[in-house]
């Protein structure tokens, strides 16, 4: 929903959960604070980062994309991935999109991890900002952007 408040992180993380069918995402649409270039990294892990021992250990995500890229406040810019993402049927993985001029994500007033959009092949969860790269989270956010996927 277009109208609801955006507002701007170093980084995003959040979690995608598969419905009945494998999902494989190639790409993302993201937002950027500002039309300039900016580095741009998308790294991924296997299940919830809720489970995770440290979701903040920069170790355990895997880059599945990484360059310069001309982000636009007002429209989304469809990112391909370096790799695929795959979701196993009802699998969970998380996401983390980080920019050091910003990325846009929309204020949550849900709690973290509930779902708060859904496709038929898979469901959105609320995730967190963080303040820079692998440190202090902070707001609780939706992911304001499209995810690009095959089932």
């Amino acid at each position: 929903d277009a109208n609801k408040a955006r507002a701007v992180a170093k980084g995003v993380m959040f979690s995608i959960t598969a419905k009945s069918k494998e999902v494989s995402i190639n790409g993302l649409g993201i937002m950027g604070k500002v039309d300039r270039g900016s580095d741009l990294w998308i790294y991924y892990q296997n299940g919830s980062y809720e489970d995770f021992d440290d979701a903040l250990d920069e170790n355990e995500w895997i880059e599945a994309f990484k360059d310069k890229v001309l982000l636009d406040p007002d429209e989304l810019v469809d990112i391909e991935l370096d790799e695929d993402i795959t979701i196993p049927a009802d699998g969970t993985v998380s996401l983390y999109v980080v920019s050091k001029k910003g990325v846009l994500y929309t204020e949550s007033s849900d709690d973290q991890f509930d779902i708060y959009a859904a496709s038929e092949d898979f469901s959105l969860r609320v995730g967190t900002t963080t303040k820079k790269d692998f440190e202090k989270p902070e707001k609780l956010a939706e992911f304001a952007g499209r995810i690009m996927y095959q089932t």
